[in-house]
């Protein structure tokens, strides 16, 4: 750190403009009210050692966890965030900001009676670091103590090149405080005892006789910045701003609410390694009413093991469809993995890898949560989308716009692959970025179209930069059927970069009646790597029935679940479609087929699933002996089951049993005393 005395140095003390110290306090208190029943030493950790770091997302996430263990995840993860080298074993990052901390404690809070993390100083230190240079203005007759420290700034967090930060000692006395040339001006800095300023220029005047390049600096914290004394200083108002949110520009923190939503499902192991992913998704509906949800996940990094000669990458996807209430509607689990050679490897470097997957829907509003885990490195993704899938609209819609950099001819086959319309495969990345050297795919689909609608019906799809048509088609629909796709491919050549729009209007009878906008960009890059496609799935017609069957299932449509179920068990037999089936069998209150539908999986490695649903369909059946030899075989299985430990409790007391039940359902109140009902059983039954 190089220093240039004018004076004698000093440095403490923080204050932003009046404004935002009186915002920072207000958040303070509130963070304080809220972490009083903290633990010590992370209250410690929230209010001293990372408030100046931590961002608004992390601390709400922070508050919200229950445990300690939670707690000590969370900072591991934290600071993980926040670690230039995750390859080495030290923290870089973590270790100089605990440099920082102690030197404003030991350093920038003398003389102030407070630590010197609270001051202005102290806050500015720990945020930048030491300054490049540091001026100090001190024992200069009329002239209140000043230290202006400079530093070199980041043009990627939008700092200048260089900078200033100044402090002063208000009225000349207390700590230094953070100096603002629009809220305090060169008059703060001019001794009022001797020069009584008028206004700001004449106390610019005034500094500059006594210390000429301390005024030129007051003016401004942008060196070589000119401007006429009591103009408010906007660039120096931002700068302060920018260097206050700094720490928060640096940190992507999307992994805090990503664990939180997940954390009981994410193993410890996973927990401190979040990986940042782009997403996609684009639901499309079918003629049969209900949605295929097309979605692509492109990692930011991909880690890989050795797999004999090749290498393996494999991400293993948890997903959850709920309601507007909370209820999961649909869950599915599945493992893409993907073999490399060592070129293929190599080419990965220059090429991101998209996963991508279809799931059909039924109509409904919903929240789509997808968790990837890749085994590997232990790391995770995440990510949550709101969908709102409309039923049969009545009117003529335009579905989501599709933005894809090609299309590919496919065969129509059993079953459908992700981003496929029949005969069509659309190419499509998460981000949507584009070179001049490609041609821009636009995909729509209509639907609530009949036959007199679409005759006089026109698509218009036009590309826009700052609301300004560069081209435009208008494509008449009367061939057009309800759910028809439409493709069009404009070409970039010629554009420059920047930030566009591709709109689509459905106009009808000269009246617009729909419309959907999508955004895009077109890179500087002459040209830009295709990421390589990776799927799995191909959605057949009993996938389909069996998705549909079981949310219409959870959705409590019974009847409708139970049809559908049965056409995926006649088109797929097996234990999956069996076990759909016989529940929505047992809801319906069928419970003789569920005996016929399961027996050949009556095996003693039955699932745990099957020996449930035959306990209770033969429960339902009246028929106790039986059911309870199916609850006591999952009890012994797969453990404590609170509802089969009370069924089994109900079946003995059917057989008149009536000590064995009581033992059976005081074991199930011990295990969970807040069964008021059965609790209130159990009493009365001991008073007979």
């Amino acid at each position: 750190m190089a220093m240039r005395k004018v004076g004698a140095s000093n440095p403490a003390g923080l204050r932003t403009k009046k404004n935002t110290a009186l915002i920072f306090l207000v958040l303070l208190l509130a963070v304080a009210s809220i972490a009083a029943d903290l633990p010590e030493r992370y209250r410690k950790w929230l209010e001293e050692e990372v408030v100046y770091i931590i961002t608004p997302k992390e601390r709400q996430v922070f508050l919200k966890l229950q445990t300690d263990r939670e707690r000590d995840i969370f900072l591991e993860a934290f600071w993980k965030q926040r670690d230039p080298d995750p390859a080495t074993p030290q923290n870089e990052f973590k270790e100089e900001h605990y440099r920082r901390l102690n030197y404003a404690n030991q350093f920038l809070g003398r003389g102030t009676g407070k630590p010197g993390w609270k001051t202005d100083q102290g806050r500015i230190y720990i945020i930048l670091g030491p300054p490049n240079n540091i001026e100090t203005y001190e024992n200069i007759m009329g002239v209140y103590p000043t230290q202006v420290w400079f530093y070199y700034g980041d043009p990627r967090y939008g700092l200048p090149t260089g900078f200033n930060v100044i402090f002063f000692k208000k009225e000349g006395t207390g700590e230094y405080i953070l100096y603002s040339p629009s809220d305090h001006g060169p008059q703060a800095l001019v001794a009022d005892y001797m020069y009584n300023a008028r206004d700001a220029r004449d106390a610019y005047q005034r500094l500059h006789q006594l210390s000429p390049n301390l005024a030129e600096q007051s003016l401004s914290l942008i060196p070589n910045e000119r401007l006429e004394p009591g103009v408010i200083n906007l660039a120096s108002n931002r700068l302060l701003a920018t260097i206050m949110s700094l720490p928060q520009r640096k940190v992507e923190d999307a992994y805090a609410e990503a664990w939180f939503r997940h954390k009981d499902l994410i193993e410890v192991e996973y927990s401190a390694n979040y990986i940042r992913s782009d997403f996609e998704v684009w639901p499309v509906r079918t003629e049969k009413g209900h949605y295929l949800v097309n979605y692509s996940v492109e990692p930011a990094k991909l880690s890989v093991s050795r797999d004999g000669p090749n290498y393996l990458v494999r991400f293993d996807f948890n997903g959850r469809v709920s309601d507007d209430q909370g209820r999961t509607v649909y869950q599915f689990d599945k493992s893409i993995p993907l073999s490399l050679t060592g070129e293929e490897l190599a080419e990965i470097g220059k090429r991101t890898v998209a996963f991508q997957d279809v799931f059909p829907l039924i109509p409904g509003s919903y929240t789509l949560d997808l968790l990837l885990k890749n085994p590997v490195s232990r790391e995770f993704s995440s990510f949550s989308r709101k969908l709102i899938l409309a039923g049969d609209p009545g009117r003529p819609e335009i579905g989501q716009i599709l933005l894809g950099y090609g299309q590919l001819e496919t065969k129509a086959g059993a079953g459908l692959a992700p981003y496929q319309l029949v005969d069509r495969q659309l190419l499509s990345r998460s981000l949507k970025s584009f070179a001049a050297s490609d041609s821009l795919v636009v995909c729509v689909q209509l639907t609530g179209l009949d036959h007199d609608s679409a005759r006089k019906a026109t698509l218009r799809i036009s590309l826009l930069a700052e609301n300004q048509v560069i081209q435009r088609r208008e494509i008449q629909l009367t061939d057009m059927l309800n759910g028809s796709f439409l493709i069009e491919s404009f070409p970039l050549a010629g554009l420059k970069p920047g930030y566009y729009s591709a709109t689509a209007d459905l106009i009808i009878g000269g009246e617009i009646r729909d419309s959907r906008r999508a955004e895009l960009e077109i890179s500087p890059q002459s040209s830009l790597p295709t990421p390589i496609l990776v799927s799995r799935v191909v959605l057949t017609e009993a996938d389909e029935l069996l998705a549909t069957g079981i949310q219409h299932l959870n959705r409590g449509n019974i009847q409708e679940a139970r049809e559908r179920l049965a056409r995926a068990h006649s088109l797929r037999p097996g234990p999956m479609t069996a076990l759909a089936l016989s529940e929505a069998l047992f809801r319906a209150g069928e419970f003789q087929p569920i005996i016929e539908l399961l027996k050949p999986y009556d095996r003693p490695e039955a699932p745990a699933e099957v020996v449930s649903l035959l306990g209770r369909a033969f429960h339902s059946l009246n028929q106790p002996e039986r059911a309870a030899v199916y609850y006591e075989q999952y009890l012994n299985r797969f453990g404590i089951n609170l509802e089969i430990l009370n069924f089994l409790g109900s079946c003995y007391y059917q057989m008149g049993d009536k000590e064995k039940a009581l033992s059976l359902w005081e074991k199930s109140l011990g295990l969970n005393p807040d069964q008021e009902k059965l609790k209130e059983l159990v009493n009365s039954l001991k008073k007979k």
